[in-house]
């Protein structure tokens, strides 16, 4: 824990290294001594077909959903969301420049009585 689903429209601007940008959240997600490396997850699904708006094509997004187990404090998710929007931002240089775009970080509490997981190492 925890998962982190990166989420992009197809139309932005810049073309960031994904794979460093994870890293990067990773390193970062470590290195509040709350979770371990072995247990973050991450994917990213560029969106072909979407909708901002009225739909004018010079919008576009890029949002990152960190799913944690419940039980954060507030001020804990918001430091978190702040970490993950301070390593996003500065890669999109051109989709701040060129569009209406916009970048949002979200921490979704997974119930932690209903999650299960098996793990074979």
């Amino acid at each position: 824990m925890p998962h982190c689903i990166f989420e992009y429209s197809a139309n932005i601007a810049d073309e960031p290294d994904w794979l460093q940008l994870v890293k990067q959240i990773h390193e970062k997600l470590v290195s509040t001594g709350l979770f371990v490396a072995e247990d973050i997850k991450s994917r990213i699904r560029k969106q072909e077909h979407f909708v901002i708006g009225r739909g004018e094509p010079n919008q576009s997004f890029v949002t990152l959903n960190l799913q944690i187990l419940e039980g954060r404090s507030d001020e804990i998710k918001r430091q978190l969301t702040q970490m993950a929007l301070d390593v996003l931002a500065p890669a999109f240089p051109k989709s701040v420049a060129q569009q209406k775009f916009s970048i949002t970080v979200q921490v979704t509490d997974i119930h932690r009585a209903s999650y299960k997981r098996q793990v074979n190492y």
